[in-house]
């Protein structure tokens, strides 16, 4: 038979691990049913904010000359002329590097129009139209392929010590 013995000493300790434990296993029940649920929630439901985009014109109007620059991009050349300007805007000319001599010599990296980056020597067609010209210290210089002297001249930043 069973028989319950009673004690003088009354200690509360256990009910109150008990009770913590009980609170503990109730948390992480809930907790793992409320992260049930936002799953299960359409992520439609959130309202999206739509921007016009909205052209500027005037004072306001962006010039990406200036959010270049800001962005780490080297600054145009002060010398470069209109003509040069409109030459080179058929491509897009990206210098990554040169390795040049004394002598002249040498070859630059170059990536045109977003394409990979090639190694281009003095004299080779870059893009249709344009060649090479030269390279120099830190420097390439492009002509199109039917005039001697170089119109558009690239360099590399300088680097920051």
């Amino acid at each position: 038979m069973l028989q319950v013995i009673q004690s003088n000493s009354k200690s509360f300790w256990p009910a109150l691990c008990a009770l913590a434990l009980s609170a503990v296993a109730a948390y992480s029940v809930f907790s793992w049913f409320f992260q049930i649920q936002s799953i299960a929630v359409a992520p439609s439901a959130v309202p999206n904010a739509i921007q016009a985009v909205v052209p500027q014109t005037g004072q306001n109007a962006i010039q990406s000359n200036h959010v270049a620059t800001a962005l780490g991009a080297p600054k145009a050349m002060e010398g470069q002329s209109g003509a040069n300007m409109a030459a080179s805007s058929d491509h897009q000319w990206t210098l990554l590097g040169v390795v040049a001599g004394a002598s002249g010599r040498g070859s630059a990296l170059l990536a045109v129009d977003g394409q990979p980056p090639k190694a281009f020597l003095p004299g080779q067609t870059v893009a249709p139209g344009w060649v090479l010209h030269s390279v120099g210290h830190r420097l390439a210089r492009l002509a199109p392929s039917q005039q001697d002297t170089p119109t558009v001249t690239l360099e590399l930043p300088k680097p920051e010590n």
